[in-house]
């Protein structure tokens, strides 16, 4: 079934048959094809309960996206996040983390230091010299401060709260930069101005 078509509503009886069932799965791989989630399988299973459906071939992303686009019907902060996640994604920062709704704030994560080079880049900021593979503490200072000031120039910084955590040797985390969570309004202001940015 393609996205092209409208979604089929079932009614089904407390036991559903076999024919419902079918049409049932139906029914769901047309919203999840709509959703851009064909990847997502509704396979046919049977159950001692009955016959019922199960989906195969979830990976990572796509469960990602299937959560949100789920909560999105009972919140929508669920679509704010999805959209910042688009935005972000527009300028190939798939390694961004996944923003996450968490009651009227929207959670953003720890970026890698080249990650956030990128994006203060994204944001306007002067592009530096290529950092090494391992960024020690000046290099890392310098983009922290970097990104801080970008993000503060497109009226989003100042609400974000920053820090810097440099390399752990005892539990091998790489040095990263981690935002905090933002405000609702921060996080469209930070949607229009990714989505302003020059995209590659």
């Amino acid at each position: 079934m393609t996205g092209n078509q409208p979604s089929q509503r079932v009614s089904l009886a407390p036991q559903a048959t076999d024919e419902e069932t079918v049409v049932a799965a139906g029914a769901l791989a047309q919203a999840l094809d709509a959703a851009g989630l064909g990847g997502i399988r509704p396979v046919l299973d049977d159950e001692k309960d009955g016959p019922c459906i199960k989906l195969h071939g979830i990976k990572a992303d796509a469960a990602i996206r299937l959560g949100h686009l789920v909560r999105a019907g009972t919140d929508e902060n669920y679509l704010l996040a999805e959209e910042l996640r688009s935005a972000l994604l527009a300028h190939d920062l798939n390694d961004f983390p996944v923003p996450q709704a968490c009651g009227t704030k929207i959670a953003l994560g720890e970026v890698s230091i080249r990650t956030a080079e990128r994006l203060a880049c994204i944001l306007g900021a002067p592009p530096g010299p290529e950092l090494d593979e391992s960024p020690d503490w000046p290099e890392s200072k310098d983009v922290f401060n970097k990104l801080n000031a970008a993000l503060k120039a497109t009226d989003v910084g100042t609400f974000v709260d920053m820090w810097l955590h440099l390399y752990c040797r005892r539990c091998d985390g790489s040095t990263a930069i981690v935002l905090g969570n933002i405000k609702v309004d921060v996080a469209r202001r930070f949607v229009k101005a990714l989505r302003n940015a020059a995209r590659p």
